[in-house]
C-alpha cells in the first residue's frame, strides 16, 4: 500500500505527488482539498495504475532488494529497490517512479514508461572509465531517489551483474553495508550468481570503501 498522496505531483505529470497522505484519505491535506469530482478523476486513474501494475508483476522479471536492518539509516526507502532484467518497453510500469537501464544492448529509443528513465548504457565486461562514471553516476541518481523514497527498479539483460552492481553502489550511498554485505544483499535477494564477474566486484570494493 503506498502511504503517499495518490493525486500527480502537477497538472500533466506522470510523478506522484510526494507528501505523505493525511489521516485516513488517500490524498495530502492540499489535494484533499480539491474539488470533489478532481479527486473522482484520481481515484480513477489509482484503480487503473494498481490494476496495471499487477498485470505487470506478471511478467516483470525483477527482485526486491531489502538489506538488513542493522545497516541501514533509512530502512523504508530501501524497499522501494527492486532489481531485474530486461523490462517490457512497450508498457507502462504504473507501480514504480523511476526505470534505470544498465545494459549497452537495451537502449531503445522510446519506452512506454511515463515515469524518470536513466540511462546508463553498460557492456556486460570490464568498464572503461567512462562507464565507470556513467555507473557511478546513474547510482547517486538511484540514491537520490531513494532518499525521498521513490520506487526504483535497476534492469539489464538479466539482472544479475551490471543491474546489480549499479544498484550496489546506489546502496552504499544510503547505508552502512559493506561491498561484500552487498553482494551477499544481491544474491539472496535478486540470484545466487548475481554479481559473478570479479571486475565488478573490484569495482564495488574500490568505490564502497570511498
Amino acid at each position: 500500500m503506498r502511504d503517499h498522496c495518490i493525486a500527480p505531483h502537477a497538472p500533466g505529470s506522470p510523478a506522484a505527488c510526494s507528501h505523505l497522505r493525511a489521516p485516513g484519505s488517500l490524498f495530502c491535506r492540499a489535494h484533499e482539498a480539491a474539488p470533489a469530482a478532481q479527486r473522482g478523476g484520481w481515484l480513477s486513474a489509482e484503480k487503473r495504475r494498481r490494476k496495471l501494475a499487477a498485470s505487470s508483476e506478471e511478467v516483470l522479471d525483477a527482485s526486491c532488494i531489502t538489506p538488513p536492518s542493522p545497516g541501514s539509516r533509512s530502512n523504508g526507502s530501501l524497499r522501494s529497490l527492486w532489481v531485474g532484467g530486461k523490462p517490457p518497453f512497450d508498457r507502462d510500469l504504473p507501480g514504480l517512479d523511476v526505470l534505470a537501464l544498465c545494459a549497452r544492448e537495451l537502449q531503445p529509443d522510446h519506452v512506454a514508461f511515463h515515469g524518470y528513465v536513466i540511462r546508463c548504457p553498460l557492456p556486460d565486461a570490464e568498464l572503461s572509465s567512462l562507464e565507470v562514471r556513467y555507473a557511478l553516476q546513474a547510482a547517486k541518481l538511484i540514491a537520490d531517489s531513494l532518499a525521498v523514497r521513490r520506487r526504483v527498479l535497476v534492469t539489464c539483460a538479466q539482472g544479475i551483474n551490471r543491474s546489480a552492481l549499479v544498484a550496489s553502489l546506489a546502496l552504499a550511498r544510503v547505508t552502512r553495508l559493506s561491498a561484500d554485505d552487498l553482494i551477499r544483499v544481491m544474491r539472496s535477494r535478486r540470484h545466487p550468481s548475481a554479481l559473478f564477474n570479479p571486475h565488478f566486484q573490484g569495482l564495488l570494493r574500490q568505490f564502497v570503501r570511498r
